[in-house]
């Protein structure tokens, strides 16, 4: 597996690890401080690794033609 792939399959872990962090939150009615920490530090993880794989398909344009910035920061 290259590098661009192994971010890849990182990306889509992190994604399904977010989802469920979001599912307890959503089971608990977004009760959890620590949850919700748990799902900001995911999502700048997920960030910095889509920058590293927009920098490894070259040039520093992170964005699509849909208008999405992966490299957006998440506020918590």
């Amino acid at each position: 597996m290259n590098e661009q792939e192994q971010l890849m399959d990182n990306l889509l872990n992190a994604d399904l690890e977010i989802i469920d962090v979001v599912r307890e939150l959503h089971a608990g009615h977004w009760d959890s401080e620590s949850l919700k920490q748990q799902v900001g530090d995911l999502l700048k993880i997920r960030d910095e690794m889509v920058q590293q794989l927009m920098s490894l398909k070259g040039g520093d344009d992170r964005s699509c033609d849909c208008g999405h910035d992966p490299a957006r920061e998440w506020s918590t």
